[in-house]
């Protein structure tokens, strides 16, 4: 639980942040300094209530010291049918990134789903559409990546707590856990949307089981693909031991999905579903905890 004085100097800096990132001129995303991997695709989605301030996520993502080849932005046609697109975001497409209409509306698995089956030979990393993230948070997965190639590589992750032989409850999976920086396991779930790395061909093809998506954990992407990433015995890898704090992109955030699911408990009935149909994730979890 951080103090008053830790929470006010995260506003703080938070304000700042977003202010450097609103004003930051579009020749930024053109300088020469900024190397370009076209191997890499950031894939990312969107909902009406974010897409007025979804253009500082992206902007941050422009301006890292890595580039992507390019920055997708998934949008569900059904809920933007009468949703005008902002005029800030639109002028981004002109910097890198595509706007994108799909049929099917699969809440946050959108910014994996598609992009994964359309571009397969490609580098996929998925970032969420509320945080400003730092300059280095594409390269530092790069670099890892180069090390682990076959890895699932994030700068985020949770480390899965298990208790008398079965899964702890979510609230007791720690951000830093006892698992470094540079280590593969499967004991890692990786928050997608704090940058998270997918190799290509690395997710089985269960992964796009829609009716499973539907019926298992439509409201837990993390946890979906933690089941599959184990089931493809694809481990984790982070490429660092302890994050720094991320700076979300609108003072006050709205209800997300990942808060109303840890508040009301919604992963671990999640969780438990999955293991009930995948009970080999279990025991990989078990083997793998006697590792490290």
């Amino acid at each position: 639980m951080m103090s008053y004085a830790e929470r006010a100097v995260r506003k703080a800096v938070n304000i700042l942040e977003r202010s450097y990132c609103n004003h930051l001129e579009h020749r930024a995303f053109e300088m020469e300094k900024n190397i370009q991997d076209d191997s890499v695709i950031v894939s990312m989605t969107t909902f009406p209530a974010r897409i007025g301030y979804v253009h500082l996520a992206i902007r941050s993502l422009l301006n890292q010291t890595v580039k992507p080849g390019k920055i997708i932005l998934w949008l569900a046609k059904d809920q933007f049918r009468n949703v005008e697109i902002p005029e800030q975001l639109r002028a981004l497409c002109a910097y890198g990134l595509e706007i994108r209409f799909c049929d099917k509306d699969l809440l946050a698995h959108k910014k994996y789903y598609y992009a994964m089956q359309e571009y397969q030979e490609q580098i996929i990393v998925t970032y969420d559409d509320d945080i400003i993230y730092p300059e280095n948070s594409l390269e530092k997965l790069l670099v890892m990546h180069r090390q682990h190639p076959n890895a699932i590589i994030c700068n985020r992750g949770r480390e899965i707590a298990i208790e008398n032989g079965s899964v702890a409850p979510y609230r007791y999976w720690k951000v830093s856990g006892r698992v470094p920086a540079g280590v593969p396991t499967y004991r890692i779930m990786a928050s997608t949307g704090a940058g998270t790395l997918y190799p290509p061909h690395c997710m089985p093809e269960e992964t796009f089981d829609i009716e499973k998506i539907r019926l298992l954990a439509l409201t837990a992407d993390d946890l979906w693909m933690k089941i599959m990433s184990i089931k493809g015995q694809i481990p984790v890898v982070k490429s660092q031991t302890r994050g720094k704090g991320l700076c979300v992109s609108k003072g006050k955030q709205d209800v997300t999905l990942a808060h109303q699911n840890v508040d009301q408990s919604l992963n671990d009935r999640v969780m438990q579903d999955l293991l009930t149909h995948y009970p080999q994730a279990l025991r990989t979890l078990l083997e793998d905890r006697k590792k490290v």
